[in-house]
């Protein structure tokens, strides 16, 4: 089965020109970013508009981190909770969250404290209907594939691969296959992929030129079965329309070699 290609809230909160641009252009899910600021009924009242898509969230709260060591990662961890519960009452699944997002020297945060907080989080989740995924960033400490997986395994959390954020760390892994290392071992429990090309400090998410950018690694996505969301994390519609035209092109050109490869496969009778 083929992923489905998502688009994000490119126009925040604004569920109308969201559904008129997502229907122009063929989109059928939504990775939604949430604004936490927001009280439960405008949320709950904003995704009754988006009844006709597939919706998927993601918890991009700066300055919340279940990883802090101090009151703000019970504080943080408090907020996801009520998160879940919204998302629960939206009739949602799935929910991102991050660890690192807007703290690059990773002050504050402690492994311990990440692992035993997200599987707090993740075991509410699961109690009611919603899987959590952690999302690997740019900073401490998932920034670093050994630690992503160390807290994704002792949590019982799922997985989310931002493809571009791997790209940029790349120079923090030298000699390491760090596209292998960040999706391979989480096949199992890998149920969402963040794709761009990378992200530059100051600018934001870079779409791929060409496919070439970013083949390889949806070569990687595509070994887990359970990877079936590939949301496109960029904001400007060009950029997001041309990225999601280069994906359509490889996974239309999987399935022909796919069913190039079943028709090759010899069929044996069994003796009668």
């Amino acid at each position: 089965m083929q992923p489905t290609i998502a688009m994000c809230n490119i126009f925040d909160q604004n569920t109308e020109k969201l559904v008129a641009f997502a229907t122009e252009h063929g989109f059928s899910a939504i990775d939604w970013s949430l604004d936490p600021t927001l009280p439960e009924p405008e949320f709950l009242s904003l995704m009754k508009d988006l009844a006709g898509f597939q919706v998927r969230y993601h918890c991009r709260f700066h300055g919340v981190d279940v990883a802090y060591n101090d009151q703000r990662g019970d504080e943080s961890l408090a907020l996801l909770l009520r998160t879940v519960d919204q998302i629960a009452a939206a009739g949602g699944r799935y929910m991102t969250v991050h660890s690192g997002l807007g703290n690059p020297s990773g002050k504050g945060i402690d492994m311990n404290r990440a692992i035993r907080n997200l599987a707090v989080l993740v075991a509410y989740g699961r109690g009611n209907g919603v899987a959590v995924a952690l999302e690997n960033l740019t900073t401490p400490l998932t920034n670093d594939p050994l630690l992503f997986h160390r807290i994704v395994t002792e949590s019982d959390a799922y997985v989310t691969i931002d493809i571009g954020h791997a790209h940029a760390v790349r120079h923090l892994h030298p000699g390491k296959d760090l596209f292998a290392e960040y999706i391979l071992p989480h096949r199992d429990r890998l149920l969402n992929a963040h794709v761009y090309h990378t992200e530059l400090e100051g600018y934001g998410h870079v779409p791929p030129d060409a496919l070439s950018d970013i083949s390889e690694r949806l070569d990687l996505l595509g070994l887990s079965d359970s990877c079936d969301w590939w949301a496109i994390e960029l904001m400007n519609p060009s950029e997001l329309l041309h990225t999601r035209d280069l994906l359509q092109s490889y996974l239309q050109t999987s399935s022909l070699q796919a069913d190039a490869m079943r028709q090759q496969i010899p069929f044996f009778l069994g003796s009668v």
